[in-house]
């Protein structure tokens, strides 16, 4: 049995203790159920003090649900550290990787060529750092983290960023549970797709009253008639009676924190899942 299952029975036995005790030693309630319960005469000092201990264990218990949640929290986050040092190792691998065929290229005098593919490097070591622009730690450990898989499978990743992700309204952890969702989605559906061409596209911007975050992946094109069947609980192109919940997951976590989600496919772009989430309004600064 899990810890916290254990925790919170344990919780249980102490409220149903806490009540019964209090129930036990309370005069009034005991004159009231007249000769079904034989009454104990405690001093008139000696149930106040029992009443204030039943009441303290329930408040103590209210504090241990909270650190409960605490604990999970932090757990979440803690892995979510994990999949960025596993990040930074695979990145680390790949950049040795770069610098030994530069010097390959270098060294058998091909300059042009190693220019060409320091450009190119470059230019993707650029896209993926603007992951670096959002503040929030969970959410750019799960973009940076599903980036690398999605490389690792031979997925080009094309990233749009513009936006910190630090004044939303939707808690961190259900945003980067949506965001995993989606973007492991679009990393199955690129993994069974033939085309050579395997491109998935995170695209995150921010209005004046909202932010918007675009998840696409070029293959497959879905039909008008699944635009709304895809959000349906068990309804999944997956193999297996486990899956179909992910999607309405990430819909009732959307509609939950007031905000919107809506999927779109076009042939020549592919599918498109767009997220509408409200945010705070920054506080003016004085110069």
């Amino acid at each position: 049995m899990k810890l916290s299952i254990r925790a919170y029975i344990l919780v249980g036995l102490i409220l149903l203790q806490s009540f019964m005790i209090m129930f036990l030693t309370n005069n009034t309630i005991l004159n009231l159920m007249g000769n079904i319960i034989i009454q104990f005469q405690y001093p008139y000092f000696m149930g106040i003090i029992i009443n204030i201990l039943g009441i303290s264990a329930i408040i103590c218990v209210f504090y241990m649900v909270h650190f409960l949640k605490k604990e999970k929290e932090s757990i979440m986050k803690l892995n979510h550290s994990k999949e960025v040092i596993d990040a930074l190792q695979g990145q680390k691998h790949d950049f040795i990787n770069h610098l030994n065929l530069i010097a390959g290229l270098l060294q058998l005098k091909k300059s042009d060529k190693a220019l060409e593919y320091i450009f190119k490097v470059s230019q993707r070591v650029e896209e993926v750092f603007s992951i670096s622009k959002i503040e929030n730690v969970e959410i750019a450990a799960t973009l940076g983290r599903k980036c690398a898989i999605a490389q690792s499978k031979g997925i080009k990743v094309e990233l749009d960023i513009s936006s910190t992700l630090d004044h939303l309204y939707i808690d961190s952890i259900d945003l980067s549970q949506v965001l995993f969702n989606l973007i492991d989605n679009a990393i199955y559906e690129l993994e069974r797709c033939k085309e050579d061409d395997k491109v998935l596209t995170i695209d995150i911007q921010e209005c004046e009253d909202e932010c918007v975050i675009a998840i696409g992946n070029s293959y497959p094109i879905l039909s008008d008639a699944l635009y709304n069947k895809i959000f349906e609980k068990g309804y999944s192109t997956k193999e297996g009676s486990d899956h179909g919940y992910g999607l309405n997951i990430v819909k009732q976590f959307i509609q939950n924190n007031k905000g919107k989600i809506q999927v779109e496919s076009y042939e020549g772009v592919g599918t498109i899942f767009t997220i509408f989430l409200p945010v705070k309004k920054k506080l003016a600064t004085s110069n």
